[in-house]
């Protein structure tokens, strides 16, 4: 099983939600009208991380990694309603996450269809299929790697 990988991909998302550090003033949106881009807005914590592999059985991966780095299950990411996504990245996990993607000193997110487009300061973009089911948002994606795929869902609960 590619664990490392996955965690790899999960610490890469996480990093270029967490590290933002400029909040731009905007209009504020309306209020939740139930389009994805009202959803997002807040606080979230990740409370799971599944992987399926093939044809096995999803396994929930999350209580891993927290056994490997106990700061994970206390990182915050707020997405603003002005575009910005800032988070609260215990020191702890600081190390582990800079070392992934280096310093991003800002972040910003949109939300277009199912694709959640997370920009870092560079202007690298990466997008992340989303969807939202009451309190929980999931990002998927899936990797075929010699005739195997793979399925990834990360699941955060809104704060």
């Amino acid at each position: 099983m590619k664990v490392s990988s996955v965690i790899r991909k999960f610490t890469v998302l996480l990093a270029l939600s967490t590290l933002a550090l400029t909040v731009m003033n905007c209009s504020k949106k309306d209020g939740d009208d139930g389009t994805p881009q009202a959803q997002i807005v807040g606080s979230w914590k990740f409370t799971a991380l599944f992987v399926k592999e093939g044809n096995a059985a999803e396994v929930d991966q999350f209580p891993f990694l927290v056994a490997l780095l106990p700061c994970f299950k206390d990182i915050v990411i707020t997405f603003n309603s002005n575009g910005t996504v800032t988070g609260s990245v215990p020191a702890a996990c600081q190390s582990d996450v800079d070392d992934v993607v280096g310093d991003i000193t800002s972040s910003k997110y949109e939300v277009s269809g199912d694709q959640l487009i997370l920009t870092d300061s560079d202007g690298a973009k990466s997008a992340i299929k989303v969807s939202f089911s009451g309190n929980t948002m999931s990002w998927n994606e899936t990797e075929t790697t010699g005739g195997v795929t793979t399925t990834t869902r990360i699941v955060l609960t809104k704060q």
